[in-house]
């Protein structure tokens, strides 16, 4: 053993028994029996001997993890046999896990140091394993690594604390089954949920294609449930009537288009490309959804009911973009000072409308993309400065 890894092992030993506070760099020196300087020549003090412990440490971690993991199949039983060797590791190094818990993750700067890198790559393969059974539908999507993360090493710090503070367990790898048991359900995919969103979504499209065909007054429930391949008891364990489903839609079509907007507008800054952005996305989806296309121009859009309902609220959010959007191109001097955001945000809307009436009832245009860039010009020429 070196000099230097047999400073780590003693001092490791002190900070543990003793305390990091209360042992001094000669009690470390005597024990190895070597002069102060000789401790220095390796460290530069002693919160650096502390910090350099958990390095070889997590390198072993590491190493036992790339080992165990070989061959195994499946993103539950490599979660389990990673969560498994690092409880393993610190029920087995009592020394180490008092340093661990009670001298290094209460100290501020020992997350600035160098040795972080290590541990960050031993968290991440943990990470790795829990995002490709999010992606391989094994455990739950809606939840970020980084929470489940902190799920796993704070209920451990906890079993570890008990133990070393009261001895409770006495072994505490007998609590192991626990908790994995615990974390398994935690990030297990909620099947159930997922059926009745499953189901629901089946309901909602075949709405659509039913409204989309026979229109919203001639529609009937049996109709939805037949094309949607439930009974017709499940569509209303879902919707309370044939209206109820109608204004559903536009809820959920409006929130997804939201959604698109956000992603889509992320870093763009200039109030011509931005609004560019919003016409040719808005042109794209009614064109992909053509049957929800055409339920929200005929049975929505001209009927006075929709407008005392929730699915107006969130549709006057997702036009309130575009207006925001020519607010700001106005502020920016981007786009005319005379321009009444108002009106203009009625000419985008109308001029859309318009065009999908055409495009459902006289297949002109055939496709609603391919008018997306005289759209825009249009709009842009009538809203850009001269």
């Amino acid at each position: 053993m070196s000099t230097k890894e047999l400073i780590l092992k003693v001092a490791g030993k002190l900070f543990s028994t003793k305390g990091f506070l209360e042992t001094k760099i000669s009690d470390i020196s005597f024990l190895v029996e070597v002069t102060d300087s000789t401790i220095y020549e390796h460290f530069k003090n002693k919160e650096d001997i502390l910090f350099a412990i958990p390095e070889e440490k997590t390198q072993k971690l590491i190493e036992n993890n790339e080992q165990h993991l070989k061959g195994l199949v499946g993103a539950e039983i490599k979660l389990r046999k990673l969560i498994w060797n690092y409880f393993d590791f610190l029920a087995n190094d009592r020394e180490y896990t008092t340093l661990l818990i009670f001298e290094l993750r209460p100290n501020r700067d020992f997350y600035d140091t160098d040795h972080q890198k290590l541990i960050r790559q031993f968290i991440q393969e943990y990470r790795k394993v829990i995002v490709e059974g999010q992606n391989n539908g094994e455990f739950r999507s809606d939840i970020r690594p980084s929470i489940i993360l902190n799920l796993i090493f704070g209920t451990i710090d906890q079993i570890l604390i008990t133990w070393l503070v009261e001895n409770k367990p006495s072994d505490p790898l007998s609590l192991f089954e626990d908790l994995f048991d615990l974390i398994k359900h935690a990030i297990a995919k909620d099947t159930l949920k997922k059926e009745s969103e499953d189901k629901r979504n089946k309901i909602l499209d075949a709405a659509a294609k039913v409204f989309s065909e026979y229109g919203y007054n001639k529609a009937r429930i049996q109709d939805i449930a037949k094309l949607a391949g439930l009974g017709d008891a499940t569509v209303y364990n879902y919707f309370s009537s044939k209206e109820d489903i109608l204004f559903t839609l536009p809820i959920e079509k409006t929130k997804e288009l939201l959604s698109i907007q956000t992603e889509h507008l992320n870093g763009i800054k200039r109030g011509d490309l931005r609004l560019k952005v919003l016409i040719t996305d808005y042109l794209h989806y009614l064109e992909s959804h053509r049957e929800y296309s055409s339920t929200c121009l005929f049975d929505l859009r001209y009927k006075m009911t929709f407008y005392q309902k929730e699915a107006y609220n969130l549709f006057r959010d997702f036009a309130r973009v575009f207006y925001n959007t020519i607010l700001d191109g106005i502020a920016k001097d981007e786009f005319r000072p005379s321009l009444n955001p108002y009106v203009a945000t009625k000419m985008i809307f109308g001029v859309i409308d318009h065009s999908l009436l055409s495009s459902l009832k006289f297949g002109r245009p055939e496709r609603l993309t391919s008018i997306s860039d005289p759209i825009n010009t249009l709009i842009l020429s009538s809203f850009k400065k001269r």
